[in-house]
């Protein structure tokens, strides 16, 4: 019970300390590093320019492949 209370504590200063990740990883011992990495993060909601990149690189890698299929192929006549 009372390691229970002493994980509660540190993942609070963890979430509250959060612009320096580095020192975490080394503080935690390895039952409150499984805890404090299990915690569920929910998706992020992009709006329409972020959208639009995403998309816009999508298309692109799709266009490479086609790119570097069509080199290989060419170059194996």
């Amino acid at each position: 019970m009372a390691r229970e209370k002493e994980d509660k504590r540190v993942l609070l200063k963890v979430s509250d300390q959060s612009s320096d990740n580095g020192w975490v990883l080394s503080s935690l011992e390895h039952e409150q590093l499984v805890r404090a990495k299990k915690h569920h993060i929910p998706r992020r909601r992009l709006k329409g320019a972020e959208l639009a990149v995403l998309w816009g690189l999508r298309i692109y890698l799709l266009f490479m492949m086609a790119v570097v299929f069509y080199q290989v192929w060419t170059a194996s006549r």
